[in-house]
């Protein structure tokens, strides 16, 4: 076990990081939410790259929680405070960006958490309008899931059967859906305080975080 990173802004250091990742290579891929950046750390700790600035402009981040990595190596990164994903290829540089501030279709509301389908579809939990939104490899719409079924959820991931688990922290619980949006089924049934992170591990148990207990549980 170790540890790396402190609190600052130059390499290395982290503001409130939110969102991490792993990719390929065994490298961490952090969301730096408060520097507004991602950076990339190998598996020893050692920092290898950064990208994005605080901004709107293409190629910047505003307050990004969620980030997810693509075979290619590619990231897509829940750009929360813009409204919207942007796309970055493996040396960081921007490909693109997807979504606008607002509730309709291929509209974002702070976007907070991301994951990837098998099919290339970006999946995206929205913390403001309280659902999840499809969207196909390239950006455009596919559909909302999730509508009035969820209160501020905090965190999404896909599992290797293309279930997505989202943590539904205002209803206390773990709700699990197909990517066409019918229930598989609900974790915690309201017992959960606050559910914020959410993983699974190689053997299938569901590891989440309590924000108010300030515990981790598993299922």
């Amino acid at each position: 076990m170790f540890k790396f990173g402190s609190n600052g802004k130059g390499n290395g250091q982290f503001s409130c990081p939110f969102g991490v990742t792993i990719d390929r290579r065994n490298n961490q891929i952090v969301a730096d939410t408060y520097n507004h950046r991602i950076q990339v750390i190998d598996e020893k700790g050692g920092f290898i790259r950064a990208f994005g600035s605080f901004g709107s402009g293409d190629g910047q981040l505003n307050s990004p929680w969620g980030v997810v990595v693509d075979s290619q190596g590619n990231y897509f990164v829940a750009d929360t405070d813009n409204h919207r994903v942007s796309v970055f290829n493996s040396n960081g540089q921007f490909l693109r960006k997807f979504g606008s501030s607002g509730n309709g279709n291929g509209q974002l509301s702070d976007p907070v958490s991301i994951g990837l389908l098998s099919n290339g579809n970006i999946v995206v939990g929205e913390f403001g309008s309280h659902r999840v939104s499809i969207f196909d490899s390239q950006g455009n719409f596919v559909r909302h899931i999730c509508g009035g079924q969820l209160t501020s959820p905090r965190h999404l991931f896909v599992d290797s059967d293309d279930n997505i688990l989202v943590t539904d922290a205002g209803n206390g619980r773990i709700q699990v859906f197909k990517p066409d949006g019918s229930l598989v089924k609900t974790i915690g049934s309201g017992k959960l305080s606050l559910p914020a992170g959410a993983c699974m591990d190689s053997e299938g148990r569901i590891l989440v975080s309590e924000v108010d207990t300030n515990r981790i549980l598993i299922f």
